[in-house]
């Protein structure tokens, strides 16, 4: 998980990208104590993690397959796995059935642009919606969720355009 190296910032970005898989750990813990604000609150943050793990990586030149492959993992759980528990427990109780395929389609649309990602060569446009920011997108949900408590159909149709967005071929610049 650590790489040997003597730099001593050598291993910060992958620490970087381990407190983004414990926030993604934290809101699905958080959620199954029915805390979904904090879920939503920790999703948001480990955004924050995501984002500054790959910029020390690039500033120091500490970009490496492992950290590559990790980032991912982390991106699974924080942004695929994470709102999507989250987003099921608040909304589909009553329609699990419903809630079940959301979940499935969020998170198979989510690691296949990962792994799509992960075999192109990036030229500064990502093709399809970063998982990323599908999860903030789907952590925003969940905060308007708890606040308005919308109708299952409303969150499943936003569902489906997120996870419709992360696997269209559509480029989009990188800010």
């Amino acid at each position: 998980m650590i790489e040997n190296n003597s730099s001593p910032v050598a291993n910060l970005p992958n620490i970087l990208t381990l407190c983004n898989i414990i926030m993604g750990l934290g809101a699905i813990i958080t959620t199954a104590h029915g805390n979904f604000t904090l879920a939503g609150l920790l999703i948001i943050t480990g955004a924050f993690f995501d984002r500054l793990d790959g910029q020390v990586a690039r500033r120091y030149s500490l970009t490496s397959e492992m950290g590559k492959q990790l980032d991912s993992l982390a991106d699974v759980i924080t942004f695929g796995i994470a709102p999507a528990v989250t987003i099921y427990m608040l909304s589909f109780a009553d329609t699990a059935v419903l809630g079940f395929i959301m979940i499935i389609i969020f998170v198979v649309s989510g690691v296949y642009r990962l792994a799509r990602f992960n075999t192109i060569n990036f030229d500064g446009a990502f093709v399809g919606l970063p998982i990323t920011i599908a999860g903030l997108l789907m952590a925003l949900m969940i905060l308007f969720q708890v606040k308005f408590d919308f109708h299952p159909y409303v969150i499943a149709v936003g569902m489906l355009l997120i996870s419709y967005m992360m696997v269209c071929k559509r480029e989009i610049k990188k800010v």
